[in-house]
């Protein structure tokens, strides 16, 4: 027997499940926020609606599920389509990086973010100098290959107008798969390689040399800060390659060699006195504390472990919180459930009249249904409409006489 509904149902935008939509909304946003025993008692207080632990994950997967799979369908109309942004942000600073997440199998996977502001110069009159300030920060998250997540991030970099920004700034460690990211988006952005990622790299061979504990390093390596903040970087990597000569059968010869190496690949994105008289942001703080927004506050609690398939789909609920879209994205999330519960006219022609076994109603008794109950949402004269209780025994077959 096919899936039968109730007219009232359709009328009333009833999604599926015991329980009325702006309860299923408070579930699935309590979850996304916090743990689902704390969920589960915030419900029961505020709400006085007492739902299981395992129907509030229920629920919650259920529609995170959705959202994650209207992100793949946002890429797919982005990719075909390709319309303009209408956001026109002026100045624009991307940064890009990874977490790790535990999953059920007690396997660590990588769970990917990218964070999008605009950033401005303010005269800061305690410092009392120019200082660069980054405000209205969002985020995108996923737990993808470098190649999906690059893809899949087109959809909040359309949303947040990228493609008209008048400068952007990429701010970010010197990973492959990031300059990779960088060459998709926004290939003519002004790439900076993280102050203290180049500073832990000058700390490499300082400590090598000096020793982790010593003085003589503290010294060494206040020095070697101020003068990569201050100065051309060409100085600072030949000094390091002097250090180097210095002590040509160091033991840690290898790791020295591989810490110049990688400050001399990127010695553009190094330039942080040009970027300072630019006044733009030399730091990838706000990725940084992305991870603790969007994902480690929800998701690396004590304990937790989850399993694969459940980590996008949380992460898209928590990038609708942290992101504040909410709003649009429930409405979504409700209007492609809907599609997906209530056939269409055609569709219920064609199925309440089939011959052989029971049928939901008659054509016309749907006509006349109809007709009821859209008069009784527009009067809103019956007291149970906002019941959770509305139909016991929905989705039982009626059947026609």
């Amino acid at each position: 027997m096919e899936k039968r509904f109730f007219p009232l149902d359709r009328a009333l935008g009833l999604l599926g499940g015991a329980y009325t939509p702006q309860v299923q909304e408070a579930i699935t946003r309590l979850s996304s926020r916090m743990s689902y025993r704390e969920a589960h008692e915030e419900l029961l207080l505020l709400w006085k609606v007492k739902v299981s632990r395992s129907s509030m994950q229920q629920v919650t997967m259920r529609h995170g599920h959705v959202a994650d799979a209207l992100i793949e369908s946002k890429v797919v109309h982005l990719e075909t389509t390709a319309p303009a942004a209408a956001a026109q942000p002026e100045q624009m600073v991307v940064c890009t990086d990874g977490a790790m997440v535990q999953l059920t199998s007690g396997e660590w996977r990588e769970t990917k973010t990218v964070t999008l502001g605009e950033f401005r110069s303010i005269w800061n009159p305690n410092e009392r100098k120019v200082v660069t300030h980054t405000d209205q920060i969002s985020y995108f998250s996923r737990m993808e290959t470098a190649e999906a997540f690059t893809r899949s991030a087109l959809v909040e970099w359309q949303r947040r107008g990228g493609a008209n920004a008048h400068t952007v700034v990429a701010v970010q460690d010197g990973a492959q798969w990031i300059q990779s990211f960088i060459d998709y988006h926004c290939p003519q952005a002004t790439r900076v390689l993280d102050f203290a990622h180049a500073q832990g790299y000058v700390a490499t061979v300082g400590r090598a040399i000096y020793g982790a504990e010593t003085d003589a390093f503290q010294q060494w390596y206040g020095q070697m800060s101020r003068q990569l903040g201050r100065q051309a970087p060409q100085r600072t990597i030949n000094e390091l390659r002097l250090l180097q000569r210095q002590h040509p059968d160091h033991p840690e010869g290898e790791a020295i060699e591989l810490a110049i190496r990688y400050l001399e690949k990127r010695e553009p994105m190094i330039d942080y006195p040009r970027f300072r008289r630019q006044q733009i942001p030399i730091g990838s703080g706000n990725v940084e504390s992305a991870h603790k927004v969007v994902m480690q506050q929800r998701m690396k609690q004590a304990g937790m472990r989850w399993a694969a398939e459940n980590v996008n789909p949380m992460l898209a609920l928590r990038t609708a919180l942290c992101n504040q879209t909410w709003k649009a994205t429930w409405q979504e999330i409700e209007a492609q459930q809907c599609r997906r519960r209530y056939p269409t006219e055609a569709t219920l022609k064609r199925t309440v009249t089939q011959p052989g076994g029971p049928t939901l109603v008659t054509e016309a008794d749907c006509r006349r249904l109809t007709a009821l109950t859209n008069r009784i949402v527009r009067k809103k004269k019956h007291p149970w409409l906002d019941s959770r209780w509305l139909f016991p025994k929905r989705g039982h077959s009626i059947h026609g006489n």
